[in-house]
């Protein structure tokens, strides 16, 4: 077992996400009520959740909604925290533990 040297914000959508994502994804989605979450790791010392968020909320958005759809002009216009929890709950904290014995494995993502 290890402690990372990073911290996390897990992000949730919300049903506004969902509605969108039914929308606009050219496949067919399955969402339930307990939609699975995405976890993304940042640095593991920050005082400021919502300027971690502000930090990070392209990133994250890039990649949340172009799981859902590749054109981009479909996208919600997000320009604040605030409208980024119109479509995600986040939960941010500051440790992370590895449970597992084997090497970390990472992949890099054009984004």
């Amino acid at each position: 077992m290890n402690i990372l040297n990073r911290g996390q914000i897990v992000i949730f959508p919300t049903e506004n996400f969902q509605q969108w994502a039914t929308q606009n994804s050219y496949e067919e989605l399955f969402i339930n009520s307990q939609a699975e979450p995405s976890v993304y790791l940042v640095e593991d010392e920050f005082w400021d959740d919502e300027l971690i968020i502000e930090k990070h909320r392209k990133k994250i958005l890039r990649r949340e909604f172009s799981e859902v759809c590749q054109d981009e002009s479909k996208w919600p216009i997000i320009k604040d925290n605030e409208q980024f929890r119109f479509y995600f709950n986040a939960f941010l904290g500051l440790i992370v533990v590895d449970l597992l014995e084997s090497d970390l494995y990472s992949e890099e993502m054009d984004l």
